[in-house]
């Protein structure tokens, strides 16, 4: 169906909590749902171990440590199971009803921003 994907902060203090939250929203949102966690920042391959997702830590950065959107996206593209790819940040909980937005519009050439 789907895959996300994001590159979380730092796993530490209140952002472990935060993201895990939102990350482990993303695996219960519906069958075919994959999720992919991007970038080695500290607690993302811990993360993607405890929560079961896909980890994939080599991303471009600037050089200021900050990764490059276009690394981003073509790391997840290659990786993906799915066609549909959706770039959400790791703070961000999903409902069933993003699958359901996602199905009223998937049989058309479509963007969704929010």
């Amino acid at each position: 169906m789907i895959t996300i994907f994001t590159t979380p902060r730092p796993f530490t203090d209140k952002f472990d909590t935060i993201q895990r939250n939102a990350i482990s929203s993303w695996t219960h949102i519906g069958p075919g749902v994959e999720v992919i966690l991007l970038g080695d920042d500290e607690g993302t391959s811990r993360c993607a171990a405890d929560l079961g997702t896909r980890h994939i830590p080599d991303v471009e950065c600037n050089e200021h440590g900050t990764p490059l959107i276009n690394s981003l996206f073509q790391s997840a593209e290659r990786s993906a199971s799915n066609n549909i790819m959706v770039y959400v940040n790791a703070d961000i909980i999903l409902t069933k009803e993003f699958i359901r937005a996602v199905e009223s519009v998937e049989k058309h050439r479509f963007l969704i921003v929010g």
